[in-house]
């Protein structure tokens, strides 16, 4: 009633639950990408350099399907092929920023040839992957874009996995790169969340203060 009178319009609750269906229809084509990087990791013959990169850095065979790592292929159309395979459409697949859309039109994987690190919002849900290249080239790491499912600056790395030993510390520990996150986690502190290597923003915060007051930066030393 207050808002005809002043002439707002208010979103139709229709509208709310479709906004809510394409969400949930992201998170399922995240989770598909990330079990299919996951199962190219630990199986496919084109991942043993990755094997060896995540074995170099001491990851626990446990920890690595913990964090659901992954590996994606050096192909053009790898991911989209198996995606579509399973029902999800060429504009899906763009929309959760799994492919890229060139100027002509055709689509291609935004991931190639990378160790994949799927992100996941606090109930467990795929909303992004971060990656890191296996050269030189740069820059090494990549995110997912902004999507419906993920705004890189309202996300933390591993908190999936921490909010519980968060809430039991009543502290959490911030750090900036995936690498720091598992590898803390690995050896027994599970109260570590990263920012994903952006400076740490006030909404990670208010996330965080729903679990504990207290917070703790561990970052790197950078100039």
């Amino acid at each position: 009633l207050l808002a005809q009178r002043v002439g707002v319009t208010l979103p139709s609750r229709a509208g709310r639950d479709e906004e809510k269906e394409a969400k949930e229809r992201l998170y399922k084509i995240n989770e598909a990408a990330a079990q299919y990087f996951h199962h190219r990791l630990l199986n496919s013959p084109e991942a043993e350099k990755t094997r060896k990169y995540v074995q170099s850095r001491g990851f626990a065979d446990q920890t690595v399907a913990e964090f659901q790592l992954g590996y994606s292929s050096d192909k053009w159309d790898d991911l989209k092929k198996h995606l579509q395979e399973q029902g999800y459409t060429e504009a899906e697949l763009v929309k959760a920023g799994l492919t890229v859309e060139a100027e002509s039109g055709r689509t291609y994987d935004r991931f190639r040839n990378k160790l994949m690190f799927p992100i996941f919002d606090i109930k467990g849900r795929v909303i992004g992957f971060g990656a890191r290249v296996l050269d030189d080239s740069l820059p090494k790491y990549v995110n997912s874009p902004q999507t419906p499912a993920f705004d890189k600056s309202r996300s933390l790395y591993g908190i999936n996995l921490a909010d519980a030993a968060i809430r039991q510390q009543d502290t959490a520990v911030i750090v900036e790169g995936y690498v720091d996150v598992i590898t803390a986690h690995q050896n027994g502190f599970k109260n570590v969340v990263a920012s994903m290597g952006t400076s740490v923003t006030e909404a990670q915060v208010n996330a965080l203060k729903r679990l504990t007051r207290n917070l703790v930066l561990a970052l790197d030393a950078d100039a």
